[in-house]
C-alpha cells in the first residue's frame, strides 16, 4: 500500500491581493498574472463559492492546474484588473437568465424545458430534477444534463404562468 504524501506544505494556501498579484492580458489573448514577482502567461480562474460568493475566493491556477493562490475579494484590485478578472470569470461561468418557462415535459425520467432567454427560445434537458434545481435566495439555479447552468434571478418576477409550471419541481 502506497503512503499518502500529503504534507502541511501541500495544503498551504496563499491569499493574493494587489500587493502581491497583478493581472494582465497576455499577447496570446489569455489572462496572465505576475504573482510574487513570477510571471505566468496564462492562468485559470475558478470560483470556490460560485453561487453564494461569486466575487470572493477566486482560485488562481497555472495551466497544469497547480494552485498559485486565492483572491479573497475581487474589489481589492484596481478597477482595470477587476475588469480582467470579471471578464475571465464571466466567460468561464456563463449562466443565462431565464425570462419565462414555456413548458416542462417529463419523458422517461428526464425533464425537457422550453424557455425564453433574452427573447429567444431555448430548450434543455434535466436528468435528476431534485438535484438540478436549487433555490438561491429569491432566485433559482437550474443545471442541465451537460452541466450548463441557467438562472431565474427572481422567481417572483417571472410570469405567474411560468412560476406555476416550475413550482411542482421546487423542493
Amino acid at each position: 500500500m502506497e503512503k499518502n504524501n500529503i504534507s502541511p506544505e501541500t495544503l498551504k494556501t496563499e491569499f493574493l491581493d494587489a500587493d502581491n498579484c497583478e493581472f494582465f492580458l497576455a499577447a496570446s489573448g489569455f489572462l496572465g498574472a505576475r504573482i510574487r514577482g513570477e510571471e505566468y502567461r496564462r492562468v485559470i480562474l475558478s470560483r470556490a463559492l460560485p453561487l453564494t460568493r461569486p466575487e470572493e475566493y477566486i482560485c488562481i491556477a497555472d495551466v497544469e492546474h497547480k494552485e498559485l493562490g486565492i483572491v479573497e475579494k475581487i474589489d481589492r484590485f484596481p478597477p482595470p484588473q477587476q475588469k480582467l478578472i470579471q471578464s475571465e470569470l464571466s466567460f468561464r461561468y456563463y449562466c443565462p437568465t431565464i425570462d419565462s418557462i414555456e413548458s416542462i415535459e417529463e419523458k422517461m425520467g428526464q425533464f425537457y424545458f422550453d424557455v425564453t432567454i433574452g427573447g429567444k427560445k431555448k430548450s434543455f434537458t434535466v436528468k435528476d430534477i431534485s438535484k438540478s434545481i436549487r433555490m438561491n435566495g429569491a432566485g433559482i439555479d437550474i443545471t442541465d444534463i451537460d452541466a450548463n447552468r441557467y438562472r431565474i434571478a427572481d422567481l417572483g418576477a417571472i410570469p405567474a404562468k411560468s412560476r406555476r409550471k416550475l413550482e411542482p419541481y421546487i423542493y
